[in-house]
């Protein structure tokens, strides 16, 4: 056929200059990559944000992650608190042992303390109920001086103060009955009854601490007393 008008390099391009491997597609798109490659995963997933500085636009959900050397899913508050509860926390190399803290608690944590089994404690111990009183008048040497009061045959060994119970009465008015630990020497340091009103008795409970040997010691007004009884009620050990 005759081509009328055109000259050289005028009109169509050859198919044989823009489709070298006669495939049908114009060499330039095959040359240019399909633009879901661009993306990772071939655009079947999120852009990822590894290497990103900076805070996010938009909440991250939390993901697995090492803790106390357990894997733990902490989606929610229940999930940790369970995984915390479920962790190993006792380490023999270092100070601290929480989990076995309910061991130093009487029964374990489940009920309170109370003073048996601590170190250095002090317990009061109830003498019961006695029928008679343990010294009376004349048991006592009334002159005015410091005696000893031996309390061992009562007191067991070990206890560290007496609770007394004293009664004392007598027609002269002043009339006294003191005790304070063996050894003490200042009269600050002692305890008192003393009769207010004539022939009436007076009556007060004391507490004197004891020596090793649970001796204390005892004064008197140096005259002759109607009635002086002591009574041992406990102690303290």
């Amino acid at each position: 056929m005759t081509d009328f008008g055109r000259r050289t390099g005028e009109g169509d391009m050859k198919k044989s200059v823009y489709d070298t491997n006669d495939d049908g597609v114009v060499d330039v798109a095959e040359s240019t990559p399909t633009h879901a490659n661009s993306h990772e995963a071939g655009g079947t997933d999120e852009i990822s944000v590894a290497g990103l500085s900076g805070e996010l636009a938009d909440d991250q959900p939390p993901k697995a992650h090492a803790l106390g050397g357990a894997e733990h899913t902490a989606d929610t508050l229940e999930n940790l608190n369970a995984k915390v509860s479920d962790a190993t926390l006792d380490d023999a190399s270092a100070p601290r042992t929480p989990t076995a803290h309910k061991t130093s608690h009487q029964d374990s944590g489940s009920d309170e303390i109370d003073c048996t089994g601590l170190a250095g404690r002090i317990n009061y111990v109830d003498r019961g109920d006695p029928a008679a009183w343990d010294w009376t008048v004349s048991d006592f040497t009334t002159d005015g001086n410091w005696h000893d009061l031996d309390c061992s045959a009562i007191v067991p060994a070990g206890a560290k103060a007496i609770i007394f119970r004293i009664h004392i009465t007598d027609d002269l008015v002043g009339t006294y009955f003191q005790l304070r630990k063996n050894g003490n020497t200042n009269s600050y340091s002692s305890v008192m009854e003393i009769v207010n009103e004539a022939n009436r008795y007076n009556n007060g409970t004391h507490i004197v601490p004891c020596d090793e040997d649970r001796i204390v010691e005892y004064r008197t007004t140096n005259t002759t007393i109607d009635a002086i009884n002591v009574l041992v009620m406990g102690w303290f050990i």
